[in-house]
């Protein structure tokens, strides 16, 4: 009996370590994808360019709606260049560029103000840019941008609210007098006093504010980023994109990733790429490529039992299925699998079953030539607005034949006209 004990004791706390021991590995795991940014000169120019930026737009594009708020609580965006370097480079870049605008500012206002209007600007930007960034951080799509832009705008008017009650006011009191605040926003409040300052002030001035203001540099972040994606992960080498449609020969795997890399480049999210060849033919190997010029830390293995595997510490969320085990495509709808298909994610399908897609398809047929040797047609089925190229080159011909129309009509009217003055 005690034996038995004794045994089950030893059970339990072996896999209370190992218990321990897996958390501590997830929670590593997890912060190892938090990495400070490299200081390389592409990082550095655009730190400075966005910061630049932030300062413009914090220092001169700014104003106030007086029929709604009071006059000195001015709209301003310049929480955007650090909210574009948060999602593109990590949360420190975004805090970086929110100090380094507000210190740009002290030598301007900041003897007036006593810095205490640049020091909560540092809180707030702060509150608003870093859990946006950092939630964005870890999963890289759209719906994480917009629980982080989320959760940033209410963090940003929680505090706000916190710091203008407590800190802002009492420190403008000090310098402008208590009555002078109350008499500025009376102007807009008609029954505020003294005694009902902060509840007329923070519930219908501050709240609202922030709210409106916060609302808005979301969904420019939300319009902008994927637009300029490729400048902001832009890493020092040449931005133009190669033409990577046609027919590529490859004779080792560190070619085939050197074509992936190309193609890679070409991609901003939101593509589908159909892999498709015989067993064995290297549709693997080549999103391994794929994969590695993205930043994709993680090993990629192939989703043959999976059907799908999902990689998001890279430039772009990744999603990569294989369709071999899959019957047809009402099978992949009830595994719900068409929800993986968001807007900034890139899809590689190997075997695909599916029969639609919305947006920008690229096909890559690989043929087997050798042991080594492989043969990559990379062709595009569909444009991003989910056109097929049959039907584009249709668009175009019709639009040359109807320029064409156009002009032998202008130029028989001209003729016509030509012999009609001659006639005359």
């Amino acid at each position: 009996m005690s034996k038995t004990k004794g045994e089950k004791r030893l059970k339990n706390d072996v896999s209370t370590t190992a218990e321990k021991t897996d958390g501590k590995a997830e929670i590593k795991a997890a912060f190892a994808k938090f990495r400070n940014p490299k200081f390389s000169t592409a990082y550095i120019a655009k730190m400075a360019i966005l910061t630049a930026i932030a300062f413009i737009l914090y220092a001169f594009a700014k104003f106030n709606l007086p029929f709604m708020f009071p006059s000195f609580l001015e709209i301003q965006i310049s929480e955007l260049p650090a909210l574009l370097a948060g999602f593109s480079m990590g949360p420190i870049s975004a805090c970086i560029i929110i100090v380094f605008k507000c210190v740009l500012k002290f030598a301007t206002t900041g003897s007036i103000t006593g810095f205490a209007g640049e020091a909560t600007d540092i809180l707030l930007g702060i509150c608003f840019v870093l859990p946006a960034s950092l939630i964005y951080h870890f999963h890289k799509d759209k719906k994480h941008a917009i629980i982080g832009l989320c959760i940033g705008s209410v963090l940003l008017t929680l505090m706000a609210l916190l710091v203008n009650r407590f800190i802002s006011i009492p420190m403008y009191s000090k310098l402008f007098g208590f009555e002078g605040i109350v008499k500025m926003v009376a102007a807009l409040y008609k029954n505020v006093t003294e005694n009902n300052f902060y509840t007329y002030y923070l519930l219908l001035g501050v709240l609202p504010f922030n709210v409106l203001r916060c609302t808005i540099v979301s969904i420019i972040t939300l319009v902008l980023y994927k637009r300029l994606s490729k400048i902001l992960h832009w890493d020092g080498t040449s931005m133009k994109k190669d033409d990577v449609f046609g027919v590529h020969k490859v004779k080792s795997v560190d070619e085939t990733y050197a074509l992936a890399k190309k193609v890679a480049d070409t991609l901003d999210g939101g593509e589908v790429l159909l892999l498709d060849g015989d067993l064995g033919a290297g549709k693997t190997t080549f999103t391994k490529g794929l994969a590695k010029a993205l930043g994709v830390k993680e090993e990629v293995t192939s989703p043959t039992f999976t059907i799908l595997n999902v990689y998001e510490d890279g430039r772009l969320k990744l999603n990569h299925l294989d369709m071999y085990r899959v019957e047809s495509s009402d099978e992949l709808a009830e595994l719900g699998i068409e929800e993986c298909f968001d807007e900034d994610a890139l899809t590689v399908i190997e075997w695909n079953k599916f029969e639609h897609f919305d947006g920008k398809v690229i096909k890559i047929s690989v043929k087997t030539l050798g042991e080594t040797e492989r043969e990559y047609d990379i062709s595009l089925q569909q444009d991003e607005n989910g056109k097929t190229v049959s039907d584009v080159d249709a668009e175009a011909v019709e639009a040359d034949e109807k320029k064409s129309d156009d002009v032998n009509g202008d130029k028989t009217g001209n003729e016509s006209a030509v012999d009609g003055e001659n006639n005359d």
